[in-house]
């Protein structure tokens, strides 16, 4: 809306007046000029809640919650300035779909922002990839068993020979193979640090308790819904486990990349499992065995 941009830049320049002001009263000794100081700092307060009011009428109706945006994890060093010109956009338009940031110039490292950039209906599977330095789409489309074509429309990428670090991507699941397991996610995160050996960090449950259980010394709610008849969970903190197989009849291999923060949940229907009994969980990444956990599987 005309005027917010120019409020918002009003807002700060009388947020550094007030630090000034108190400044000020920190250097004046005076007692009957320190009167004149206290007035002047609560008039300063009262424009900076004027200002909030008016910046609060000004802000624009957050778009509807079923529609879907493109999303972006800010990275080192990023503004809202340098991401909207990555995207083409300006930071009235970034303000307009991430209601919940108050001061533009305070974003941090690791905050998942909305991007003005609507997205089809996913596909009945899928998952999301934070794009690292150096992926390009035709090799992430290798990575995954996928297409460019497919990358490009799920996530409305404009030029696919130009994808930013930071960038969630839905990646369409693959079509199964021999021995590949479906899953889905239940529940992933990109922004919370943890800490702990890598064999808290990589499970499966069976059960809600057994899950609540993993989850509680990392303080990680179980997400609702989860059908423990019919499904198994298997987790990742600090991972996103990417591919899912039948490597023996009573092993499951999961392919698993390490991330700097958040977790990443998927449910695993049980049909999909030859017969009862325990299961070895093998959690490797290129090739290099991680951790291994067992669990026991009745139908």
């Amino acid at each position: 809306m005309p005027g917010l941009e120019t409020a918002r830049e009003i807002l700060s320049r009388e947020k550094e007046l007030l630090s000034l002001y108190r400044r000020l009263d920190s250097q004046v000794t005076d007692r009957d000029l320190n009167e004149i100081v206290d007035q002047l700092i609560r008039c300063q307060g009262n424009q900076i809640d004027m200002l909030n009011e008016l910046i609060d009428e000004l802000e624009p109706v957050p778009p509807p919650p079923t529609v879907n945006l493109a999303q972006h994890v800010v990275q080192p060093g990023e503004t809202l300035f340098l991401i909207a010109q990555k995207y083409g956009t300006t930071v009235a338009n970034l303000l307009r779909v991430n209601p919940d940031i108050e001061d533009p110039d305070e974003i941090e490292a690791g905050m998942i922002i909305n991007l003005p950039i609507l997205l089809p209906s996913p596909p009945d599977c899928f998952f999301r990839y934070t794009v690292k330095e150096g992926d390009t789409l035709f090799e992430l489309a290798q990575r995954f068993n996928t297409t460019v074509n497919e990358l490009v429309f799920y996530n409305s990428i404009r030029n696919p020979d130009l994808i930013f670090p930071g960038r969630i991507l839905i990646i369409p699941c693959p079509e199964p193979g021999e021995g590949d397991l479906d899953f889905e996610t239940i529940a992933q995160d990109n922004t919370i640090n943890f800490t702990g050996s890598v064999e808290d960090r990589l499970f499966g449950a069976v059960s809600r308790r057994q899950l609540r259980r993993r989850l509680d010394s990392f303080d990680i709610p179980v997400p609702r819904g989860i059908d423990f008849n019919d499904n198994i969970v298997i987790g990742g903190i600090e991972y996103d486990i990417d591919e899912l197989s039948l490597a023996d009849d009573m092993v499951i291999r999961a392919e698993v990349e390490r991330k700097r923060r958040g977790y990443h949940l998927i449910e695993v229907p049980k049909e999909q499992l030859p017969e009862e009994g325990t299961y070895m969980l093998e959690f490797a990444s290129d090739g290099v065995t991680l951790d291994e956990d067992r669990i026991r599987i009745r139908f």
